[in-house]
């Protein structure tokens, strides 16, 4: 192992040792505790502090940064208090098991008063790390200065290890003391790491699986991307001729919606092999109950253990597991023309369930001055790919079912919002374009999300962070009022729907209000325009742009919003009723 001596205070000794690790960005919102901190980072040269006005946005920009490479995002947040306001988007990195390193600060509330400061650090009944736990893989509470290095090399080093995942660290405040101290700097940065290698009588026997099925399918997650296992995983489903499915779009990443052996609807396919490869099974634990026999692959038991009837587990890195099966089918299988009535099958299995989502997508009737949602979908990917493709980063539902619209499958990447928690997004795109300032970086962001963490569009102004904020805007929260809607209750018998309505709301001027530039779009025909120049804006300019597109109300069929209850209304009353 490199080191080298180091002298500093103890907060000098942590971004050192953060600029060692190869770590460019500390998202944060600051606070007077860790004024040591942050005076260290803004003396770095080589660390950029991206300064965020509410914490969910910090955390949200982390994640973004991480999804991009699977590569370490560290985030500071003030205290117990600025902790607690950042668990939303906690609970959206655990879901996504994404190597974010959380740096907090703690007080000694046991020495002296047990009630130190104005209220913002946690109780003294509780550890410094004890909020965190339901959403980190692993933390610990740093005392001593000696070891301060070393304990943020650790804690980026696990965030790393597969499986991925979250890490918390807090230091006592008292630890972070203007003395110097000495210590030692981990150099090198960080070892790639992986999982280990399946053994060869795993791979033989599911290359005599997938060469003898009738139809085999390949059910892929989250594992494909973060072990840069997309290009291996394509070219054995072409070459045998295997369906990939991605329960229900929710790993699109890899595969996207338009890819020519891209299927949905699983029990159409009727498998008989199911291949997860590193798939946290998020459907029924039962759903492959008529298939002869499954197969998961993956690094973590969260691979496994929602897999009814699961007959072989291969704890391994998936790219490794392909790779190793590609090689074996070299030996084995050299023609592969004797998958050719399977290959058909399978593309013919897809084009046909691509064809029913296109004609389902577009069976939304026009509406004057909106814009349908496949439109916009189409519309987007068609712009994005005629600069050579991009990012984009996805928190809405709007889209969901039309992402891609019906262009073929191309060169742009659709990222996932990282969980279900409202106020991702906005964050989220910040930390991809931090992550790949190559590439043109679109946030598609639903209006509600936005109104969650609208504040991160100043973050995006203040650093010249160049996204294109495109705004599928459907005046509702479009999910929810559906299910009100499937509730069969009140709302649905007088078509009147309360609490998901989000009209009045003019979210170009919030982001005029935060600095940044931006427009409505509510016709179809000017929409690519439109695009076209926010892209020109972004990536000419490097300034970020907001699009506004108007599209239908987010309500069932023929609901509309019902009258919000009114103070001045009901004390009007009470008034004239005395």
């Amino acid at each position: 192992m490199n080191t080298r001596p180091i002298k500093a205070n103890p907060s000098q000794i942590i971004v050192e040792q953060l600029a060692a690790s190869g770590v460019k960005y500390v998202f944060n919102n600051s606070g007077s505790h860790e004024a040591r901190f942050f005076d260290a980072l803004h003396e770095h040269p080589d660390v950029h502090n991206i300064l965020a006005l509410h914490e969910g946005a910090v955390a949200g920009m982390a994640g973004g940064y991480t999804q991009v490479q699977n590569d370490p995002a560290v985030m500071v947040v003030h205290l117990g208090a600025g902790l607690a306001q950042s668990l939303g988007q906690m609970a959206n990195i655990w879901n996504a098991r994404l190597p974010v390193v959380v740096i907090t600060y703690a007080a000694d509330s046991g020495s002296g008063t047990d009630r130190a400061g104005w209220g913002h650090h946690l109780s003294h009944n509780v550890g410094p790390t004890s909020i965190s736990a339901p959403f980190v893989k692993a933390s610990w509470a740093v005392i001593k200065p000696d070891g301060i290095a070393h304990a943020m090399y650790r804690a980026l080093l696990v965030a790393k290890t597969p499986p991925v995942g979250a890490v918390h660290v807090a230091f006592y405040e008292g630890t972070l003391g203007p003395e110097e101290v000495e210590g030692n700097i981990i150099e090198g940065g960080l070892p790639e790491l992986r999982a280990g290698y399946p053994a060869d009588s795993d791979v033989e026997e599911i290359a005599r699986i997938l060469t003898q099925a009738k139809r085999p399918i390949l059910h892929i997650g989250d594992g494909i991307w973060k072990s840069g296992a997309e290009s291996q995983l394509k070219a054995l489903a072409e070459r045998l001729g295997i369906p990939i499915t991605t329960g229900g779009n929710q790993w699109m990443r890899s595969v996207p919606p338009n890819h020519k052996l891209h299927c949905e609807d699983i029990n159409a396919l009727e498998p008989d092999y199911v291949i997860c490869a590193g798939i946290r099974n998020m459907g029924g634990f039962d759903q492959f109950s008529n298939a002869e026999g499954i197969i998961a692959i993956g690094p973590d038991v969260e691979n496994f253990k929602n897999l009814e009837g699961l007959g072989m587990a291969v704890l391994a890195d998936e790219r490794r597991t392909l790779e190793r099966l590609e090689e074996c089918l070299d030996v084995t299988e050299g023609d592969t023309d004797r998958f050719s009535d399977r290959r058909t099958w399978a593309l013919e299995q897809a084009a046909t369930q691509q064809a029913k989502r296109r004609e389902a997508m577009q069976s939304v009737e026009p509406q004057a001055a909106k814009v349908r949602p496949w439109v916009l979908a189409d519309t987007l990917d068609k712009e994005l790919a005629r600069i050579g493709g991009g990012l984009v980063l996805m928190e809405q539902f709007a889209l969901m079912q039309c992402i891609g619209g019906i262009q073929p499958d191309g060169n742009n990447v659709y990222l996932q919002p990282a969980g279900g928690s409202e106020g991702y997004g906005v964050g989220g795109a910040i930390g991809v374009k931090l992550a790949a300032p190559d590439k043109p970086v679109v946030g598609l962001v639903g209006d509600g999300s936005v109104y969650y963490s609208d504040s991160g569009f100043w973050t995006a102004a203040r650093h010249r962070i160049p996204v294109l904020y495109i705004i599928p805007n459907n005046e509702s929260y479009g999910v929810v009022a559906r299910s009100f809607g499937a509730a069969g209750g009140f709302m649905k018998q007088t078509g009147e729907y309360a609490g998901v309505v989000l009209d009045g709301i003019d979210p170009v001027k919030i982001a005029e209000g935060f600095g940044v530039d931006g427009m409505h779009v509510q016709d179809e025909a000017r929409l690519a325009q439109a695009i076209s120049h926010g892209l020109d804006v972004v990536e000419g300019e490097g300034r970020p742009f907001v699009l506004n597109v108007h599209l239908p109300r987010g309500l069932p069929e023929g609901g509309r919003a019902a009258v919000p209850f009114h103070l001045a209304d009901a004390v009007a009353v009470q008034a004239r009723a005395a």
